[in-house]
Parts: C-alpha cells; sequence; structure tokens
C-alpha cells in the first residue's frame, strides 16, 4: 500500500514539473532574427520603402542604394514600395529570416516597376532631317546630325523589348533592335542618309596593324548621267608635293574598294605607303571595269575644250593613318584641268570616323 501511494505520488510530481517547463517555455518570447536588406536601382520620381508599416527609407529620386537592417521572425514579413506621398503600393516583396544578406533590384520610369536595366549606346550620323527613337512604340529620343546617346533601358529579367528608329513626321520604321535582359551593354551604330538607315557602319580595327582600315559608301551628285551600277574605288599613290596634274602610281597588286549602288558601306584594308610624305588617290570605275560609271556624252560632261580622260590617281585624297580605321562617305567629282584640257572624274571624302569612336 505504501509503495502504491509513493508510486502516485511520484508520477503526480512528475507530470507537474513537466507542466511547469512548459508553461516556462511559453512565457520565453520568440526571439526576432535580424537580416541586412540592400536595395539597388533607380527611379524617376521619389519613393518610399515600408516595413511593418514603417516608413524605412526615402532616397532622393535617381539612383537607389539602401542599406539596412530589418528584424524578422520566424514567420515572414514583407517590404512595400510606394510613391512618396501616396496610399497606393506599387511592389511587394516577402522578407524572409534567412539568409542574412538579401537584396532587392527595382527600377521606376513612374508607371512600372522593373527587376532589371541595360545600357543602350547610340552613334550615328545624320546627313539631312531628324529621326526618332522609340522603346516599344513610345518617344525615347530625336536627334540630328552627330548622335552620341546612352540610353538607360529598364527590363525585366527573362524578356525582351523593342528600339525602332524612323524619319520625323513618318510612321515608317526605318530600322528595329530587339534588346535582351542579359546584356548589360548594347549598341546601335548607324548612317542616315535623309532615306534610308545602314545599321552595319563598324569601325574594326586592321587585322594586320600596320595597315589602315576604310569602312565607305558612295553616292552621286551626278544622278542624271550615273549609270545606276556598282563602283570601284581603284588606289594610286603620290608624293604630297607632286602637281595636280601629275598621275598617281596605281597599286601593285591593284586595289579595288566595290561600293554598291544601294549605299551600302564595304570595307578594304589599305597597307602603308611608300614614305612619310605620299597619300593615297583614287580613280572610281565602273565595278570591274576601268570605265567610268556615267554617260559621259549627255552636259555637264560634254566639253569640247576639256574633253574626258581618266583620273589615273590625279585626285581623290586620302591620308593614310596606321593601325587606324575610317569611315569614309566618297562622293564623285569632276574635275576640270587647265594645263591638260582635262575633264577627270573623282572623288570627295567626308570623313565620318570621329562620330563612331
Amino acid at each position: 500500500m505504501k509503495l502504491k501511494i509513493f508510486t502516485i505520488f511520484f508520477f503526480s510530481a512528475l507530470i507537474a514539473l513537466s507542466l511547469s517547463c512548459r508553461k516556462a517555455e511559453l512565457l520565453q518570447p520568440e526571439q526576432p532574427k535580424v537580416i541586412q536588406l540592400s536595395i539597388t536601382g533607380a527611379s524617376d520620381v521619389a519613393l518610399e520603402y515600408l516595413y511593418k508599416d514603417s516608413i524605412i527609407a526615402t532616397p532622393p529620386v535617381g539612383s537607389i542604394n539602401v542599406k539596412t537592417l530589418l528584424s524578422v521572425k520566424d514567420q515572414n514579413a514583407t517590404l512595400k514600395v510606394r510613391k512618396k506621398g501616396s496610399t497606393e503600393i506599387l511592389l511587394t516583396k516577402t522578407i524572409t529570416a534567412v539568409p542574412f544578406d538579401q537584396n532587392i533590384s527595382l527600377f521606376y520610369d513612374g508607371t512600372k516597376i522593373y527587376n532589371s536595366a541595360i545600357s543602350l549606346v547610340v552613334k550615328g550620323f545624320v546627313v539631312s532631317g531628324e529621326i526618332e527613337f522609340l522603346l516599344d512604340g513610345n518617344l525615347l529620343s530625336s536627334g540630328t546630325s552627330i548622335v552620341n546617346n546612352t540610353f538607360f533601358i529598364l527590363i525585366d529579367k527573362g524578356t525582351t523589348r523593342e528600339v525602332t528608329i524612323r524619319k520625323k513626321g513618318t510612321t515608317e520604321i526605318l530600322f528595329t533592335k530587339t534588346i535582351q535582359s542579359e546584356i548589360a551593354r548594347q549598341n546601335i551604330d548607324f548612317f542616315f542618309d535623309g532615306t534610308k538607315i545602314a545599321d552595319n557602319v563598324k569601325l574594326t580595327p586592321p587585322a594586320n596593324p600596320a595597315n589602315m582600315m576604310i569602312s565607305a559608301k558612295f553616292e552621286t551628285i551626278f544622278a542624271p548621267q550615273f549609270k545606276n551600277v556598282d563602283v570601284d574605288i581603284v588606289f594610286y599613290t603620290k608624293p604630297t608635293s607632286a602637281a595636280i596634274t601629275t598621275a598617281g602610281t596605281k597599286v601593285t597588286p591593284e586595289l579595288r574598294l566595290t561600293l554598291k549602288k544601294d549605299g551600302s558601306f564595304n570595307s578594304i584594308e589599305l597597307p602603308p605607303l611608300p614614305g612619310a610624305n605620299y597619300i593615297y588617290s583614287f580613280d572610281v570605275f565602273e565595278a570591274g571595269t576601268n570605265n567610268v560609271p556615267y554617260t559621259t556624252t549627255a552636259s555637264p560632261f560634254v566639253n569640247a575644250a576639256f574633253p574626258f580622260k581618266q583620273n589615273e590617281g590625279r585626285y581623290g585624297s586620302i591620308s593614310f593613318e596606321a593601325n587606324s580605321s575610317k569611315l569614309f562617305i566618297i562622293k564623285d567629282t569632276k574635275n576640270l584641268a587647265g594645263a591638260t584640257k582635262s575633264t577627270y572624274f573623282s572623288g570627295a571624302i567626308t570623313d565620318l570616323s570621329q562620330y563612331f569612336k
């Protein structure tokens, strides 16, 4: 009987002790965890960041760089983003108790929040008129003459956006580029002649550093007489001290740069000149021939006092610069040489290289 009473007493004491321990455990408050949150990006308007319904940051317009410590219990919490002074929530992000370092990227253009951005570098030259750049059909910028802009394009990861170019006052799209979210820096290099865009404009260095790379397009100012054919630029060399009436020396083996009648660019590498005081000169021929690409039996080419002769490198001056890349527009010219009583065809060069460096 005594043993039975002792056993009952023992188990009663054990249960009481267990219950008291549980009550003590329940009295211990849940320990919060601290995490470090970094928010980076950019915004066109002022934003407020709220955590547990309290404002924790209001960075200025522009670049966003917020770093703060937050207390998080075992259950998740939320970060909210809104325009400063507004109640509308633009973004809600879950904040977890782990890991310690957590990062959020956001970019806001005043309309939509994106989680990524890329740089778009646009370089080009507009011969005439004005062109407009559109992002997903909305006007981004416009430009005339020299264009050298860097745009900050907001984009969500894993998606694409579209940049198009048109002539101002028209709806026809002249050029389209798809923007990828994975490429941090993207480029558009173009040439606009007033009607169409060439987007293959590249200042590629020569394969041989001793050479000079030339990328060129051909334009005629003698449209009624031009045969509308592809042309060859045939290269000569001559001393800078030589008289204009002195023919050049044709490069051997012959160097021909074929330029398409559609105005597209083509390239060639020129080897070093015979000496420091030399230049390159050139003739303009119908592609694959030694014939001029014009009908010379009509005005303004008919001139009994100055009959037509081949240029033979008398005109068309190109200075040489080793390990460089040049971008030229070559427009035809008609030269009258009184000393030789002759009419010579050649080309005048507009150097656009400086606009694409």
